[in-house]
């Protein structure tokens, strides 16, 4: 596979092109990030803290890495008091929910935890899934995910509720993957404050070529999840307009090293050693996420994940194709045991994932016991 001389990105990459030096496009693209700088950081949060109330901010949590870092460093390095907020997602891995206990308990802070109503987010991956498989698209994928966009509404309702105005989170730009805003229409550049409201117009060109994914039952979720996707959407925007939102990696460069280094040796944080990799197993979804992007265009979001760490010089290039070699597999037993879940029992599915090079035919430990 032909891969950027510069970065990591393979040929099969959406829209890529290279230059007669085997530069890719989108390291001819790539701006440098910049960061608001810890001073900044520390006074914004300063002018939050609350001395007689009992809760500076909100931290959400869901078990991964980088929310567990962010908890962690506002609690025990900037002093805040922090409300923890969880959203139970259906589909978590059960070590998540431990790295989540563990965290709460050791920082000791309190935690409020919320759930989707009348089974939503299971029946709306359930259709999601059924309506890609139909007729698969690449920059329909995150359709499977649309139960969990509407997280922001809930976690705005919690923080009115307990008259808190400051939101801290772990949104990593190195993660804002580029090759998905390009497949709805966008500039590799986009930036993550703008992207999601630019990119519903490819969502909805994409969509109406296929409309079993207007189901009438799926449409109300679909409304609430363009309107709360994240902080920067227009539903957001409006329900929280006194609330900050705070991105700590805006502020402060993200280390992988530091961030697994602290969480595992103060939080007792892990990730499950099934996987060749700590990134996003929190959410069983991102195994079949990654079954679909391989299939549909030859490779991951973690390829693209990647590329972007080399550009910011926070790998190397052998170090990146070391770990794509070792970390792009699919995981046929995790994905077996979700969609069993959810009731889609399709052999010729089953039969189709099993033909891939990449896959790693093992049980997963939710696989119920014959």
């Amino acid at each position: 596979m032909k891969r950027c001389s510069k970065c990591v990105l393979p040929g099969c990459t959406p829209n890529i092109l290279f230059d007669e030096e085997g530069v890719c496009s989108y390291c001819r693209a790539h701006s440098a990030l910049r960061y608001k700088g810890e001073p900044r950081l520390l006074k914004l949060l300063d002018s939050h803290r609350r001395p007689n109330s009992k809760y500076d901010c909100i931290v959400a949590i869901s078990g991964g890495r980088d929310s567990t870092y962010v908890l962690l460093k506002l609690v025990k390095d900037y002093r805040m008091k922090v409300l923890a907020v969880n959203y139970e997602n259906p589909f978590v891995d059960p070590q998540a929910k431990d790295n989540i206990e563990n965290a709460v308990r050791v920082l000791n802070v309190d935690i409020v935890r919320f759930r989707s109503r009348k089974n939503v987010h299971r029946r709306t991956f359930r259709d999601g899934v059924a309506a890609w498989f139909q007729k698969p698209s690449p920059a329909l994928v995150p359709m499977i995910c649309i139960g969990c966009k509407t997280i922001w509404f809930d976690i705005l309702k919690i923080a009115k509720r307990f008259g808190i105005h400051c939101i801290v989170s772990g949104q990593n730009r190195l993660e804002d993957v580029s090759f998905k805003k390009v497949l709805l229409g966008l500039s590799a550049n986009e930036s993550i404050e703008t992207a999601f409201a630019k990119s519903i117009f490819g969502i909805l060109r994409e969509s109406s070529r296929h409309l079993a994914y207007f189901r009438p039952r799926s449409i109300p979720t679909m409304v609430k999840g363009y309107l709360f996707a994240d902080a920067y959407a227009i539903g957001s925007r409006v329900f929280g307009h006194d609330m900050t939102r705070i991105d700590l990696f805006f502020f402060i460069e993200w280390d992988e090293r530091e961030v697994l280094s602290r969480i595992s040796s103060e939080l007792g944080w892990k990730y499950p050693r099934r996987f060749a990799s700590s990134w996003r197993f929190d959410c069983r979804v991102a195994h079949l996420k990654d079954f679909m992007y391989m299939k549909t265009i030859g490779m991951t979001e973690r390829d693209d994940f990647y590329a972007t760490m080399v550009r910011e010089g926070l790998m190397t290039r052998e170090d990146a194709l070391e770990r794509l070699k070792k970390e792009n597999q699919l995981y046929l037993g995790e994905i077996r045991s979700l969609l069993n879940e959810v009731g889609i029992k399709d052999p010729s599915f089953l039969n189709i994932l099993g033909e891939s090079r990449h896959v790693i035919d093992t049980p997963s430990i939710l696989t119920p016991k014959r």
